[in-house]
């Protein structure tokens, strides 16, 4: 019988295949060897990975996957462009995004806010603090990010395999997800999240 699995978080670690009928990435590799349950989604901020989790009971899975998110996406309740897709339908904001869609209202709002008013090591702390929390409520995960040196030495690191690996499937392309794949799988195979680790060298909060 395979081990349970859950995955949590953004949309790198989300399941592209809702849209994407033919992708092939990293999380849908591990269904080989796992029963997933993945409740991750494109765009969310780190609140709402850790609502996810919190939705869920934790202590029925073998392992969890957490892919923690940029700590200057921003909640917002209902997003004006992206509602109605499948894949982002709760997905939260983010500067790259809403420059792109200044047209809408709300969109232009929020370039602004970003432009004038937004204070990076205030959303840097405030992500710090919820990061700990999911870290509390699953300290036994496998915490990983395709982002930033933001978060601790214990979070997997992968945002450097993201920047030279782009493409259609979680972002990333066929040798990306690959190497991804056989990481986190090697990180599972060994049990609890120990000292094999790569550490890229990323920045986002400087």
């Amino acid at each position: 019988m395979k081990k349970k699995l859950l995955i949590a978080g953004d949309s790198f670690a989300a399941d592209w295949t809702k849209k994407y009928k033919d992708v092939n990435g990293w999380v849908n590799m591990l269904s080989n060897e796992f029963d997933i349950t993945n409740v991750a989604e494109a765009g969310v901020s780190e609140y709402k990975i850790y609502k996810q989790l919190e939705n869920m009971d934790v202590s029925k899975f073998d392992h969890i996957i957490v892919s923690h998110t940029s700590a200057y996406r921003i909640p917002i309740i209902e997003h004006p462009i992206h509602k109605e897709d499948i894949l982002h339908n709760n997905c939260d904001i983010i500067y790259s995004d809403v420059k792109e869609h200044t047209y809408n209202p709300i969109m232009k709002t929020a370039t602004e806010f970003y432009s004038s008013i937004f204070h990076p090591d205030y959303f840097c702390f405030v992500n710090d603090l919820i990061y700990k929390e999911i870290f509390n409520l699953t300290p036994n995960a496998l915490h990983i990010t395709f982002f930033d040196s933001f978060y601790p030495k214990n979070v997997l690191k992968f945002e450097e395999i993201f920047l030279s690996l782009k493409g259609n499937a979680n972002h990333l392309n066929d040798k990306g997800n690959k190497f991804v794949y056989k990481t986190i799988l090697k990180k599972l195979s060994n049990g609890k999240n120990k000292n094999i680790r790569k550490h890229f060298n990323c920045y986002l909060c400087n």
